[in-house]
């Protein structure tokens, strides 16, 4: 049964509203954030001189971003480019709503499902906040539901390497390139997708070879550039060392995020003023390891710490944790996790449906509990969460209608 599409264009169009009223009348017309910043400026400067830069360094992230606001920049100056760059991220509010009702009917197969997951997603709070914000977790939002999506589809179609799968493929590496989050989970989700389905071990191991293949040849420009500029393989960026210091050193008991007081003054003004960012790279690499080897316990009572910060359902940051924020948070956040639980018990039958979505929202909290965890960096699993909401929420409005619709068809019924 496929979706009222009336419902899902008054439904879109609604969302583009509430979204220009926000970008219009709640935030400035400037940025707001010093990672806005510095993602404006990497844009400016990629489409003046057509090289990516991130400040004196040639990989400390992926260039995803840029390379969606240069455009834009080119058009506009980098001024005038925060209003239609906002406009764009609320368009990709519009496709993800899509790709999750999409993704939706093609998991649980209820029209129910689907209108309930695409209306959450078009006015989930925290959805509307960052499409507000220069940052790449619009954008990578909607690659990685690109990928999810088409890893579905590729399933229903009988798991075969045709163009479904080299799309997920794709999807998934345009993810890669503007958050290296995913680093090889991609080629390895995709197997166990496989394996999920019931595919033989020898089909599962020939679809991660081919899965590998495709994904390597697809991020192997970036490989090519890094490795021209920087005379080393950089699979993905030189920044993600410093993210794994910042949450294991000794300033940092409390697993925060705060540069200014969660590193070690010293170790960390010596690391950066190295010159070059592959040994800043391998220096922040190596204190955070080392601080992990002499103090295990105090890792690990810090992962656990993290963990809290990157499930709580009100914000970690001081100035957001109490009044309104703190409300729309919980009141947002909460009943979906809750819901989300619910789905898990009652689908524990059909787990292998629902296999691909458990795995990535396992990798982000594992990947998240070692390095650094914020409401941020869990914006991603959100809308998979959503999609795990909505099947519980989408079976009690069908319960409710057809509760409603019996009574009427009996008071109807001819008397004799």
């Amino acid at each position: 049964m496929r979706p009222d599409f009336r419902y899902l264009i008054l439904l879109w169009l609604a969302c583009l509203v509430a979204c220009s009223i926000i970008n219009l009348f709640y935030f400035p017309h400037a940025t707001i954030f010093p990672d806005e910043q510095r993602f404006l400026a990497s844009a400016a400067r990629l489409a003046a001189t057509g090289e990516f830069w991130v400040g004196y360094d040639r990989a400390w992230e992926m260039p995803g971003t840029a390379a969606f606001f240069a455009p834009v920049v080119w058009l506009f100056g980098a001024n005038g480019a925060v209003l239609p760059i906002r406009i764009a991220q609320a368009f990709l509010l519009v496709v993800q709503s899509a790709l999750i009702a999409f993704t939706a009917l093609r998991i649980f197969g209820k029209s129910t499902t689907a209108l309930v997951a695409a209306s959450i997603v078009s006015f989930y709070p925290f959805f509307l906040f960052y499409q507000g914000l220069l940052l790449s977790e619009a954008l990578f939002n909607t690659l990685l539901l690109a990928a999810i999506a088409s890893l579905y589809l590729w399933r229903d179609r009988g798991l075969r390497v045709d163009l479904a799968f080299v799309v997920s493929c794709l999807c998934f590496v345009a993810a890669t390139l503007t958050k290296s989050t995913l680093t090889i989970l991609p080629p390895l989700l995709i197997a166990a997708t496989a394996w999920a389905a019931g595919a033989q071990l020898r089909r599962v191991f020939i679809i991660l070879l081919a899965a590998s293949c495709l994904y390597a040849a697809f991020m192997s420009p970036w490989w090519i550039r890094n490795a021209t500029l920087l005379g080393t393989f950089v699979p993905f960026t030189t920044g993600s060392a410093l993210n794994l210091y910042l949450g294991n050193n000794s300033h940092n008991p409390e697993a925060g995020i705060d540069w200014a007081s969660d590193v070690e003054p010293g170790v960390f003004a010596t690391i950066l003023a190295l010159p070059n960012e592959m040994e800043r790279q391998r220096a922040f690499g190596e204190a955070a390891m080392n601080y992990i080897k002499n103090n295990p316990t105090a890792f690990i009572r810090a992962a656990v710490k993290k963990f809290v910060r990157f499930w709580n359902v009100i914000p970690n940051a001081r100035e957001f944790k109490s009044g309104l924020y703190s409300v729309i948070s919980a009141a947002s956040f909460g009943p979906i996790l809750l819901l989300a639980l619910i789905c898990a018990v009652r689908r524990w039958r059909q787990w292998r449906l629902v296999v691909p979505l458990y795995l990535l929202i396992g990798y982000f909290t594992l990947v998240h509990v070692i390095t650094i965890a914020s409401l941020r960096y869990r914006l991603p699993i959100e809308p998979i969460l959503i999609l795990l909401a909505a099947e519980p929420l989408g079976a009690l409005f069908e319960r409710i209608r057809q509760s409603v619709i019996r009574p009427a068809k009996k008071s109807g019924s001819p008397q004799c």
